[in-house]
């Protein structure tokens, strides 16, 4: 074999008792054979208070390989059971969302909208309109603002996320779908497989971003026109005046660079400039329109020239884009890397303006247009076009740029002889001190892009890059500078220095990050000690605005989802009281809560309306404004989860008027919740809350059973790079600490094992400790009742019986006791060997008993809410009975496929030493489900050669004689191979159908 060592000489290994090939006979139609499944699963269950000791999920695992051994049904059945199951999970994930969103009637959301907005303008409808100065005031202010951000949560491909956005839209064009177009949807996602694109890259999450930006600014136009129309209503004769600006549209899809090194500024800059494009090119059409309606008008020529200017900016902006360097050239300022920079450098300095970097010129003519505009219609469409572009500026989307602390603080090291940590308590005061120095001797420097070139400092450059932005595409509008992890006040006066140096002080929006332990804890006194820096006071001042940012996802998976809510809650009021303090009360608090749409990150799963209070809570609010301090809230939609609210016109109406409604309507929640009149509970209780899931985290159990199968269930569902710690081509090394794997996997990991421990766990205790207050707390406050309505959907999307199962599947013990039972002579030498493979690992004692110590708990708040559930004093979020027996038959079947590759493992033919790597080291790689890299090596060993190609030349003389190096290994690769690759593929479906019941991944 060339390029592989021969296999050693030995008995041919036996075939699989059971091949995996599809058999004769008709194959078993899906739907039959679901509901024979789940009848038998739910005898199974049944069995279970008459069989203490049995499994569920396990037995109806061995069930279904009997009878793919029996040739019952076929693997080519299971195949279509999963379809079947992933479709019939997709259609109830559409429900599901319709109803989350309250109604997707755009005529009802519109006239639910007009009604909250015509209450800002009247309040009593027997008196007269409040003041337009006020009116106003509240229509012009930004009150919310919806990011998209990318983080690796697209686990569908384009086409089925936009499916399942219309079908839970139940409306095209303003219509309501008829029954065959929503059958349609429906059979079109019957014949899709529900897994990610195959290719995914940071260019095609852009795209989708774009998309649902679009969506989500032709939704927030709506929603202004709305407002002017409410205006003209009570306003006859100052309404013209007004520009609506109520929600906020940003982005960072393209410009966080936090754990990433495949992003390049290049990348960066020319994603900026096609958001600017699309604004652009929106705005020229939209005036176009206008223009040929009424050739004649009066306003016709101001029209003209606005059409013009914007044309050709975005024709010149076009033309910037098309000069951007290809990639993988922008690492160096040598050669034709430095060249295509240069030519770039040239496209925007020349072209500045005419692509316009402000629109001041834009916004004096559209002024000019509203006022002699000769009818209302005309002129509250010129006001939409203006509203536009106020709330958006040059770009349909703000721009968020986020990097980490600590790169901030390597950018910084040398200049003030940072040696340690920067909050370390003995030097501390010192650097503080040495930066502000630093700031009083600041003096703007002059960049260009040879200047990003030859920066290597990560911070540096993406100032830079800010500085040419603002240079060459939009100098007005203001950038946000998210800083993840940030634990001290120095991070933020870093942050500040370098927007000084490069000259965007002005523009940029520092906004620390907290979601360490540390910085939920203490985030308060972050802000404070940023305060005491004249600088930094002096900079809020100036700007108006203090940004902040709470992640939901990273500090739930450290403290717990629970504990983590009550920390931000917490951190929320203390920072009210800390700029009360400070005497900042002319300025608005932006506050980005940034969670994903799964309970594992952060989002309710009870309703939109939920989702925003749970993350916003409204006595919080309602502190912000005691302190005299504006607010804004933003929230996240992240990645393909996220954007699928944005990927049909109505349902991203029906979000923002959602957000409207939450915004800009008085709360009673804001008054009288016994949660925070009791603030000893709360504390106690999520403090025990966290004092559990801690020492859950930092046990070395946990950690072992997130890494036993890893993200190998999973496929790759965004660009980001995927760093495999504790894997390598010799085999699984053990997994440590959660921390070496990001939030996102952590949390799908989670739930494709079937228990959403960062969730429940530590609950139990908790309440345990005063169930009578407890209970008063869940009947009488809104606040406690929304976070345990998480819990109790975290509890039914878990299954103690299937995370059993999964445990089992590593128990050697278990494999022995099939192979004593069967009676079939080759099934019982594959278990046997499965069994001695499994004894080599020393993983299962420490699975067992973080199950057990999972289990107690668990047990201990199934029976609290179980009580409460009976009681009606919990809200009905849980799963659908017919959801959960889904779920537990889809894990099931899953446990099943896992055994068949195990099985399938025992066949393998014995070889030499490959690279280090042995038969047992691939038979170990499989017990963990890395087949990808098992059968990649595999090939290596046993290539699959045709020899016909050589022994079919005709060499003049004849042979019989078959060389080792012509040998093909056809037979392996059918039988063995190919049939573990098909499995994992299966598996890897059967999460797909997962996600799908349990709302979103991760």
């Amino acid at each position: 074999m060339a390029g592989a060592v021969a296999p050693s000489p030995g008995p041919k290994a036996s075939p699989p008792a059971a091949p995996d090939a599809d058999r004769a006979g008709a194959p078993a139609a899906p739907a039959v054979l679901h509901e024979r499944l789940l009848a038998m699963m739910a005898e199974f269950r049944e069995s279970g208070h008459v069989d203490p000791f049995g499994n569920p999920i396990s037995r109806m695992a061995l069930e279904l390989t009997r009878m793919v051994d029996r040739e019952e049904i076929r693997a080519s059945d299971l195949d279509g059971l999963v379809q079947h199951m992933s479709a019939a999970a997709f259609s109830g994930r559409a429900t599901r969302m319709a109803a989350y969103l309250g109604t997707t009637d755009p005529t009802e959301n519109e006239a639910r909208l007009r009604t909250v907005i015509d209450r800002l303008a009247k309040p009593k409808a027997d008196a007269a309109p409040v003041d337009f100065a006020a009116f106003r005031d509240t229509i012009e202010s930004l009150h919310f603002g919806v990011v998209f951000t990318a983080h690796p949560t697209f686990a569908l491909p384009l086409d089925l996320s936009r499916a399942l956005a219309r079908l839970a839209a139940g409306h095209a064009g303003g219509a309501p779908l008829s029954p065959d177009e929503r059958e349609a949807v429906a059979d079109a996602a019957r014949k899709r497989h529900h897994r990610p694109p195959t290719r995914l890259t940071l260019d095609d999450e852009f795209a989708w971003a774009m998309e649902a930006i679009g969506h989500a600014q032709s939704a927030l136009a709506r929603v202004h026109a709305v407002a002017l129309d409410v205006a003209r209503t009570h306003y006859p004769d100052q309404w013209r005046s007004l520009v609506p600006r109520l929600v906020s549209v940003a982005s960072w899809v393209g410009y966080d660079h936090d754990g990433r090194s495949d992003i390049g500024w290049t990348d960066t800059l020319g994603m900026r400039l096609k958001v600017k494009h699309a604004q652009l090119s929106q705005l020229r059409d939209s005036c176009a329109t206008l223009r040929s309606e009424r050739p004649g008008s009066p306003t016709a020529p101001t029209i003209e020239l606005i059409e013009s200017l914007l044309a050709l900016a975005a024709n010149q902006v076009e033309y910037q884009i098309e000069a951007s360097i290809p990639a993988g050239e922008n690492a160096s300022d040598e050669g034709k890397g430095a060249r295509h920079a240069a030519a770039f450098a040239r496209r925007l300095v020349e072209g500045r303006e005419h692509a316009l970097t402000d629109g001041a010129r834009l916004t004096e003519l559209l002024d000019r247009a509203i006022a002699a505009a000769e009818d209302d219609d005309r002129a509250a469409r010129l006001c939409g076009i203006r509203s536009a572009l106020a709330t958006n500026g040059l770009g349909v989307a703000h721009t968020h740029f986020r990097l980490n602390a600590t790169q901030l603080h390597n950018a910084i090291r040398r200049q003030i002889g940072l040696e340690g940590a920067p909050d370390d308590p003995s030097q501390r005061r010192s650097y503080v001190n040495a930066i502000n120095d630093l700031l009083n001797k600041a003096e703007p420097a002059s960049v260009n892009i040879g200047s990003l070139l030859a920066e290597r400092a990560s911070a540096k450059r993406m100032f830079m890059m800010i500085a040419e932005l603002a240079k060459h595409i939009d100098s007005a509008t203001p950038v946000r500078f998210l800083i993840a992890e940030t634990e001290t006040a120095f991070t933020l006066l870093v942050a500040l220095y370098f927007a000084r140096v490069f000259g965007v002080e002005h523009l940029v929006e520092i906004s620390p990050l907290f979601e360490t332990e540390e910085a939920m804890e203490h985030g308060d006194r972050i802000i404070e000690d940023a305060l005491r820096s004249p600088h930094f006071r002096s900079y809020v001042e100036r700007t108006g605005r203090l940004c902040l940012q709470f992640g939901f996802s990273d500090s739930g998976r450290y403290v717990g989802q629970m504990a983590a809510t009550f920390w931000i809650e917490r951190l929320r009021l203390k920072i009210a009281s800390a700029l009360a303090k400070h005497g900042l009360t002319g300025v608005q608090v932006v506050l980005f809560s940034t969670h994903g749409e799964s309970i594992g990150r952060g989002g309710h799963p009870g309703s939109m309306a939920d989702r925003l209070r749970y993350v916003a809570p409204p006595v919080s609010r309602a502190a912000f404004r005691a302190a005299g301090v504006a607010v804004k809230e933003e929230t996240s939609f992240q990645g393909g989860d996220g954007y699928l609210w944005f990927l049909s016109p109505e349902t991203a109406f029906a979000t923002l008027c959602r957000i409207a409604e939450f915004a800009l309507t008085p709360d009673e929640e804001e008054a009288g919740d016994p949660i925070y009149e009791d603030p000893d509970f709360a504390a106690e209780f999520f403090a025990v809350v966290h004092q559990e899931f801690a020492h859950i985290v930092d046990d070395p159990d946990y950690a072992a059973l997130l890494g036993v199968f890893g993200t190998n269930m999973l496929d790759r569902t965004g660009s980001r790079p995927v760093r495999r710690q504790h894997e390598t081509m010799a085999g699984p090394k053990e997994f440590q600490h959660p921390s070496q794997m990001r939030a996102i996997p952590n949390n799908a990991v989670l739930q494709q094992l079937g228990l959403l421990a960062n969730t429940v766990s530590g609950l139990g205790r908790a309440a345990s400790k005063d169930l009578e207050r407890f209970r008063v707390m869940l009947s009488q406050s809104p606040r406690f009742r929304r976070a345990m309505a998480i819990v109790a959907y975290g509890m039914s999307a878990s299954d103690l019986d299937v995370l059993r199962a999964y445990v089992d599947t590593l128990d050697p013990g278990v494999w022995l006791s099939r192979s004593a039972r069967t009676r079939n002579p080759a099934r019982r030498e594959e278990l046997r060997f499965i069994a001695g493979h499994l004894e080599r690992g020393n993983v299962l004692a420490r699975l067992l008993k973080i199950f057990r110590r999972l289990q107690a708990d668990q047990l201990l708040l199934r029976d609290l809410m179980a009580d409460v559930e009976a009681d009606g004093e919990l809200p009905d979020t849980a799963l659908a009975p017919e959801a959960r027996a889904d779920l537990a038959l889809l894990h099931a079947i899953r446990v099943a496929l896992v055994h068949r590759i195990y099985l399938l493992g025992s066949h393998i033919p014995e070889f030499s030493p490959f690279e280090n790597m042995t038969r047992a080291d691939i038979v170990q790689l499989l017990v963990h489900l890395d087949v990808d890299n098992a059968i990649e090596v595999l090939k290596q060993v046993f290539p699959r050669r045709d020899a016909a190609a050589v022994r079919d030349i005709d060499f003049a003389e004849p042979a019989n004689y078959v060389a080792d190096a012509g040998q093909t290994y056809e037979q392996e690769h059918l039988t063995v191979f190919e049939p573990i690759a098909a499995h994992l593929e299966l598996i890897r479906r059967v999460s797909g159908a997962i996600t799908h019941r349990i709302g979103a991944l991760g």
